[in-house]
């Protein structure tokens, strides 16, 4: 039996880092384009980045300011009317210009009762009795003026005390609306405190364009580099594999399939590889 090694069909890999030769122009091409790519500076915006205020804008901000500096005088008179009423300067019926003409309007059918219908009574009683200018007349003529008073005062005082409950009722009130008034102190110079701080944003936006700028100018070499190394240092190849042939042992190969068959065959008329050989013969004279 022939028992030379031939090569067989199986092989191993190997890696390798060189590009194939299809791909080493486009590779020079490329690092070609990298390079004056990273020879060229890069630029930066060269207009302001930060939007100016509009005319409108500028014209309502110096409207606010004016009015913040001013103040307003419906504050002022809110304020003052606030104080007034605290100190109790409209408790007093008099302080009030309409309650005397609203006492005037609710006495007024007494007052007309008493000079229309009252007077003239008594006045008629007495002359059809013979004792008009007497005495008893007078006394009758006081005692209805009395009535007639002691009504229209109770009345006047009902009104009086009205007014003053309703009175305290507001002064009440304007103490519990002075903090807000006290407040509204403040209002002018929150309203600059705000002018102030669209001022201090516009200010840092235009800071921070001249940092963004500047930080720019410095990094720009470095960004160039950092976009420039990766091209001639990084990427991967293709890989290449390379066969390698396997030599094998054809006789020890064929011995083993003629052992294995001696096997097989002697199990089939018994006695082992012996038996095997015999019965081959006998199939193969």
């Amino acid at each position: 039996m022939d028992d030379r090694s031939e090569p067989s069909g199986t092989s191993t890999t190997v890696m390798s880092n060189s590009p194939p030769a299809y791909q080493q122009p486009f590779i020079e091409r490329g690092l070609a384009e990298a390079e004056k790519y990273y020879d060229t500076p890069r630029s930066y915006y060269e207009g302001s980045t930060v939007v100016p205020f509009s005319t409108r804008t500028n014209e309502a901000m110096a409207g606010i300011d004016a009015r913040a500096r001013a103040g307003s005088p419906l504050v002022t008179n809110a304020q003052n009317l606030t104080a007034d009423t605290m100190a109790g300067n409209f408790l007093n019926a008099s302080s009030n210009p309409y309650l005397s003409n609203a006492m005037d309007a609710a006495t007024r059918p007494m007052r007309e009762a008493f000079q229309q219908d009252v007077m003239p009574s008594i006045d008629a009683a007495f002359s059809s009795a013979g004792r008009y200018g007497s005495g008893l007349q007078a006394n009758a003529q006081n005692r209805a003026a009395d009535t007639y008073l002691q009504n229209v005062g109770d009345m006047t005082s009902r009104m009086a005390f009205s007014n003053y409950g309703d009175e305290r009722g507001r002064q009440i009130a304007a103490a519990n609306a002075a903090p807000t008034m006290s407040e509204l102190d403040y209002l002018g110079l929150e309203r600059l405190g705000q002018l102030g701080a669209v001022d201090e944003a516009f200010a840092g936006s235009e800071l921070q364009e001249d940092i963004d700028r500047y930080n720019f100018a410095q990094e720009e070499g470095r960004v160039r580099l950092g976009e420039f190394l990766p091209q001639v240092t990084g990427g991967q190849f293709s890989q290449q594999t390379t066969a390698k042939p396997l030599y094998n042992n054809d006789a020890a190969t064929y011995l083993g399939y003629g052992a294995t068959g001696a096997n097989i065959l002697g199990g089939l008329f018994g006695g082992g590889q012996n038996s095997a050989y015999q019965g081959m013969k006998g199939l193969f004279p």
